[in-house]
């Protein structure tokens, strides 16, 4: 039985029946991460032989979709245990990775990726976290905002500026142990979408953190190599949920009469879904350029990937709300597929670079590829 077939009964078995109970609650959903664990989905990017091993990576597209689809906070916190291990295991020091990664695959530890803060969101250089070296440490001060497992995890993989707040300070990526005197974790306020994923505040008051701890790449470069992996991951989420909305519509359509007929005979009915089914599918494609570009092992296309992260994104948010429009009151209700579906497609908007940021960076490429006298092609076609 393959990884996805695996997946697929675990769904069934696991995740689908739990799914509504999860958003409900939003408690975090540690009996499905271990039942994840049990069949090496947070190992998906990790070799028969224990190492890397990026050449898998079209396999995070069809996992994440396919939990997403049911549940979004399980699937980001799936994924999340493999953008930390990636990171420590492709820059960490040997004792770091023995110490992490191990209990973060197995489902048992749990690592925040921390970039954010308050009053710096898609502005990186604009944060104020300092990392200052005093001896064989770092003195780490500074807040981190809106970081999934902030609240209940076990390190941080945390990016901070070198000695000053200038903005073109120098960067380090610091694994930092959440237990250190000095770290206070929190809860940050409810989401209305993205329900039982741990999400919260990390502060540091001049927390020792060893020097050895510092990833072994420049900070902001290092952080964006993973962020570039968890931009494919929330493309896949946005492709999870464009799907789950065109299934629930297609049957909403096909069974619920409306002035004596099928609701899928009126032409405006037939209109959504075949809108939806195309986008949908423009996403998948857009998606696995992504990852098959992630798997050739130079950290990806940044282009490619952040048009399929915006895409995908803003195709599910508009397509969750076209199913909700189908589903007609039952479509409002909190507790409805369709609801949950499009509560957690806006979140896919806002997470890992909003919409209007990837569609500035990508407008800015442009720009500056045609000044260099690139052609056009270069810029649009360049994935082998």
């Amino acid at each position: 039985m393959s990884i996805l077939d695996e997946l697929d009964e675990m769904i069934a078995t696991t995740l689908a029946p739990r799914a509504p109970e999860i958003d409900a609650s939003a408690e975090f959903p540690q009996d499905v991460v271990d039942a994840a664990a049990r069949i090496g989905l947070q190992r998906v990017l990790v070799g028969g032989d224990g190492t890397l091993d990026v050449s898998r990576a079209t396999l995070v597209h069809e996992v994440s979709e396919r939990l997403a689809m049911h549940s979004m906070a399980a699937a980001v916190a799936i994924s999340n245990g493999r953008l930390t291990t990636y990171l420590l295991m492709k820059y960490a020091p040997a004792d770091v990775i023995e110490r992490w990664v191990e209990p973060t695959l197995a489902g048992r530890a749990f690592g925040a990726f921390a970039i954010t803060e308050p009053h710096a969101g898609s502005d990186v250089r604009g944060m104020t976290t300092v990392a200052t070296r005093d001896g064989d440490d770092y003195l780490l001060s500074g807040q981190k905002s809106w970081v999934g497992y902030a609240p209940n995890g076990h390190y941080a993989i945390v990016l901070a500026k070198e000695a000053t707040t200038d903005r073109d300070a120098p960067m380090v990526a610091l694994v930092v142990d959440t237990s250190l005197p000095g770290v206070t974790q929190a809860h940050g306020p409810a989401f209305s979408g993205l329900r039982g994923m741990a999400n919260g505040t990390l502060a540091f008051d001049r927390v020792r953190v060893p020097a050895t701890s510092r990833l072994a790449v420049e900070g902001f470069g290092g952080m964006m190599d993973g962020l570039n992996l968890a931009r494919i991951d929330a493309a896949s989420y946005a492709c999870g949920l464009l799907r789950g909305a065109l299934e629930a519509s297609i049957e909403r359509a096909a069974t619920r009469e409306a002035f004596g007929k099928p609701l899928g005979h009126l032409p405006s009915i037939q209109s959504k879904i075949g809108r939806m089914a195309a986008d949908y599918r423009a996403a998948r494609e857009l998606t696995r350029l992504a990852s098959e570009s992630f798997a050739r092992g130079d950290g990806g296309d940044q282009d490619i990937i952040s048009m399929a992260k915006m895409f995908a994104s803003d195709a599910a948010r508009r397509h969750t709300d076209e199913a909700v429009q189908i589903f007609g009151a039952e479509g409002i209700v909190e507790s409805s597929w369709v609801n949950r579906l499009n509560r957690d497609a806006k979140v896919t908007q806002i997470f890992d670079g909003t919409s209007e940021i990837h569609e500035t960076m990508l407008g800015r490429r442009a720009v500056r590829a045609f000044t260099r006298g690139d052609s056009l092609e270069s810029f649009l076609v360049h994935v082998p």
